[in-house]
């Protein structure tokens, strides 16, 4: 790490975003990744520790792979064989990468050929299973939530900002945890589609404001999808239309063809309206729960600040990432981009640990100073700062707490 003797003034840094943040005249989005999901927690059926209401990808991959065996022998064998083909191909084993593989050997099996032990039949079975277990572990009963999980406390917030333009939120999540916090705050919110008995996708309500809600109405683009959505024929046409959750519902699940699937409507619409939103002057966006690990929404994000210097992008990050890493790589190039870690943090091009600075009220819940352990008649260690704004619960504590 370069800057190794110096630090970031992690007070400054914070007091920079809030700052930002509360401006009323400042075009202001945020970008949600799995992290902010997965941030919601349950106690445990066993009283153990609380663990994600929603898993990350580790908890999907796990719980596909108990549904695949429990398909039968045939389908426990297939996963192992491709396990073992993503390990020679130095690839993480996890959901993406099966299901990747899966529709690969959908695409390239013939009538009578076998994969991995599996028929082209069995293949379909085996990822339809896949489908149809991340769309339910998506579709959690949030009926039993507190009014304290993070998400409210954002859309606490929210509501009580007030701003000349709207606030936008992007996500890559399928799950309606966003949604169901924004309506139990009475948070109004647009997010494209229009009509009242059927809700339909309405494209052109993006491009042009005039066709849209004003601005005290916070904008929700799903830019994957979302558990709610499914595509009907209607009258020989093809659309999108909104209802209840369904564990089929229109999604784009991870795997390689995901980069083809955003290219059709309504996805190629939400990319189109991120692109907008970053070229606007003065524009900020700040990225939550999100390892940057989509390649073509780093393309947007990364493009765009490369050719409009005055947008901004922090972004929070809950794991310290290594120096190799896309996030830290670009971070290190651009000085609009600011990535704020655990202990270091990206800015001005430079990478360097958090100072351990006394921090006010302000930063309560966001950064801790640590005191390293001495023994007997050992002198005190210098002591370092931890920055938490990463978590996203942290950090909708952060935002509740500016706004009372």
């Amino acid at each position: 790490m370069s800057g190794e003797q110096q630090s970031h003034d992690a007070q400054k840094t914070l007091t920079d975003l809030r700052d930002h943040l509360a401006r009323h005249d400042k075009p202001i989005a945020f970008f949600f990744g799995a992290g902010t999901s997965c941030s919601v927690t349950v106690p445990s059926s066993g009283g153990g520790e609380a663990k994600p209401l929603i898993p990350a990808v580790p908890g999907l991959t796990a719980a596909c792979k108990k549904d695949a065996g429990d398909l039968g022998e045939k389908y426990a064998t297939a996963w192992s064989l491709i396990e073992a083909q993503c390990n020679d191909e130095k690839q993480d084993a996890h959901v993406e990468n099966v299901l990747s593989r899966l529709r690969m050997m959908l695409n390239a099996v013939g009538k009578n050929d076998t994969l991995s032990g599996l028929k082209a039949d069995e293949i379909k079975i085996l990822e339809e299973c896949l489908r149809k277990t991340i769309a339910r572990l998506v579709t959690p009963d949030l009926s039993g939530l507190s009014s304290d999980f993070p998400h409210r406390k954002f859309a606490r917030w929210l509501a009580k900002t007030s701003r000349r333009t709207c606030v936008e939120i992007f996500t890559v999540n399928y799950d309606v945890l966003i949604e169901d916090a924004l309506e139990a705050e009475r948070v109004p919110v647009f997010d494209g589609f229009v009509g009242s008995y059927r809700p339909f996708f309405h494209p052109d309500s993006l491009r042009r404001a005039e066709t849209a809600p004003g601005s005290n109405w916070t904008r929700l683009w799903k830019m994957h999808g979302s558990v709610t959505w499914r595509r009907i024929e209607q009258d020989g046409r093809i659309r999108v239309v909104r209802g209840e959750p369904d564990p089929a519902g229109e999604m784009i699940l991870p795997s390689f063809q995901k980069y083809d699937e955003s290219r059709q409507q309504p996805y190629a619409a939400f990319t189109d309206r991120l692109t907008r939103f970053l070229e606007q002057d003065d524009a900020l966006l700040v990225v939550a729960g999100f390892s940057f690990g989509d390649e073509h929404i780093n393309n947007v994000i990364f493009g765009a600040l490369e050719n409009r210097p005055r947008t901004h992008v922090y972004a929070l990050q809950f794991d310290e990432l290594a120096e190799e890493t896309v996030l830290i790589k670009r971070a290190c190039q651009r000085s609009n981009l600011i990535m704020v870690g655990p202990k270091t943090g990206v800015i001005g091009g430079r990478r360097a640990k958090w100072s351990p600075t006394e921090s006010p009220s302000f930063m309560d819940g966001v950064f801790e100073l640590k005191e390293a352990p001495t023994t007997v008649g050992e002198t005190a260690k210098p002591r370092s700062g931890l920055m938490k704004i990463g978590d996203f619960a942290c950090f909708c504590h952060f935002l509740e707490a500016m706004a009372s």
